[in-house]
């Protein structure tokens, strides 16, 4: 009498055979874990080894035809292959800039409400980490307008959008904000930059008439110029939020809040145009 199959090994060396919709293919972004820390790389049908920061010398080939959750080896460390999350995208970005925090972008999507459809200027790409999070938002139908000065950080975010696939929800425009917008009834902007208070009037005519401000500040005295320049444009029902994240340690013998919390990033303040 023959046994039956045995479940194949994940971590064989080669791909388990299952269903296509469970394995990677080709072109798939594929996160790949260690911890607390996360890996972008595209999937290649023709592979070829490249050096990947933090992974050294990899080769994206290998990843075609395994199944999602399959651990791989590469040297000493133990991947996890993973579908992507818009958290695990953020944290995986190549940074040039102090990113906008989960802690943040997830508040400034409800408060906006920011969702599938929506149109929603922008303005400060810096390395793509509220500009991934806004178009994950919006996808399949809306769109994020992004006014960037910088050409360095607007080539370095749009390369972070097109690695997360996001890019063709995203228009960068190498241009200053504060000199007006070309769009014109958004449902919503935000205002990352070093003087929003200078940019509110712009955002004021590009929204639509009840449509959502927010401004990004992580100090008090911009904080206090960005609305009373929003105060100044007839905006309303401003609030002001300041969000700390503290995660917990979970042990067997008792828990306690992590010494290492996530304090002060920013003001976040968001008002409705009148």
């Amino acid at each position: 009498m023959s046994l039956p199959p045995t479940a194949p090994d994940a971590s064989a060396a080669e791909p388990a055979a299952t269903t296509a919709a469970a394995i990677i293919a080709a072109d798939d972004l594929v996160v790949l874990a260690e911890e607390d820390r996360r890996y972008l790389v595209r999937a290649e049908a023709k592979g070829g080894v490249r050096k990947i920061k933090g992974l050294g010398i990899f080769d994206p080939g290998r990843l075609v035809g395994y199944a999602w959750g399959t651990p791989i080896d590469q040297g000493t460390k133990t991947l996890r292959t993973l579908r992507p999350g818009i958290a695990d995208i953020t944290r995986g970005l190549a940074r040039k800039a102090q990113i906008v925090q989960p802690k943040d972008t997830s508040r400034i999507l409800f408060e906006c409400d920011i969702r599938a459809g929506s149109r929603v200027i922008e303005a400060g790409i810096g390395s793509g980490a509220l500009t991934s999070g806004l178009a994950w938002a919006v996808a399949p139908m809306g769109h994020v307008y992004t006014y960037e000065l910088r050409e360095d950080f607007t080539e370095w975010g749009q390369a972070n959008l097109v690695r997360a696939g996001l890019d063709h929800l995203v228009t960068v425009k190498t241009r200053d904000i504060k000199l007006g917008a070309d769009e014109r009834d958004v449902d919503a902007v935000v205002l990352d930059m070093p003087d929003p208070w200078h940019a509110v009037g712009a955002a004021h005519d590009a929204l639509r008439a009840d449509g959502h401000l927010c401004t990004y500040n992580p100090l008090v005295s911009q904080l206090e110029q960005s609305r009373e320049a929003m105060v100044e444009h007839g905006f309303q029902d401003l609030r002001t939020l300041e969000l700390i994240e503290r995660p917990w340690v979970v042990g067997e013998r008792g828990s306690r809040p992590d010494h290492n919390f996530l304090g002060h990033t920013a003001f976040l303040t968001f008002a409705r145009k009148a």
